[in-house]
């Protein structure tokens, strides 16, 4: 299969974030209200959408609202069934260095719900890269079927008004990866300045990428495949 490059333009209707079916929030504690109400009521999937957007109004400049936010997406995504994303969420409050009673508390649920052997043991699945405004960067890495690897990025780049608006940029990088199932790189990364390798490490997959003239032209402004990934689903 010969590497491909391109910028998926249907990606903005695919990540377009839905509005609360019944309810609207406008401030961080009616978000919490209105997620809160949807958790007990069963409702997850509208849960986690009052609480992304809770997050959104805390992340800049509220790190006790974040807190509150991220963990409420941890539990609303482990009884949702999808534990993979509540580790993702425990891997921002990690990075956000946020330490408090429902963190550490919630740390021992996540991990005792996530198969880490299953996530670890092949490089195939699904990564997800925080982009901030609680949407992310997707690296989809499946098998050739010649015994290596292919890997579709999908990066974003969140911008202030996503709610309104979607991301303020996207694109898409895809190709076939060289090297064993720890360290890899992108067969075509574009022009011969540009690389993007890739160093997998149990859940982790850090992605080095060079910057310089053509070797972002996969996306739009601001667009990068660089950065550090948690894999979410075999």
């Amino acid at each position: 299969m010969m590497p491909m490059r391109h910028i998926p333009l249907l990606l903005l209707s695919l990540l377009a974030l839905p509005v609360l079916a019944e309810e609207q929030c406008a401030s961080a504690a009616q978000c919490n209200q209105v997620g809160t109400a949807a958790y007990q009521a069963g409702r997850f999937d509208q849960a986690i959408e009052a609480f992304e957007r809770q997050l959104r109004r805390v992340e800049r400049d509220d790190a006790v609202g974040l807190e509150l936010a991220v963990n409420n997406l941890m539990l609303a995504n482990l009884r949702a069934g999808d534990a993979g994303m509540a580790r993702a969420w425990l891997q921002l409050a990690l990075d956000s260095n946020l330490a408090g009673s429902a963190t550490r508390h919630n740390l021992a649920k996540v991990s005792q719900a996530l198969d880490y052997s299953a996530l670890s043991a092949s490089p195939v699945g699904r990564y997800l890269r925080y982009g901030g405004q609680a949407v992310w960067s997707e690296l989809q890495i499946s098998e050739d079927g010649s015994g290596g690897y292919l890997a579709n990025f999908a990066p974003l780049r969140a911008g202030a008004r996503v709610e309104e608006y979607g991301p303020a940029a996207i694109g898409g990088l895809e190709g076939k990866l060289l090297g064993d199932a720890v360290q890899m790189r992108l067969e075509d990364a574009g022009g011969s300045d540009c690389a993007v390798q890739l160093l997998r490490e149990g859940i982790h997959m850090q992605v080095l990428e060079v910057f310089a003239d053509g070797c972002q032209d996969y996306g739009g402004m601001g667009i990068s495949v660089g950065g550090s990934y948690i894999k979410v689903r075999p």
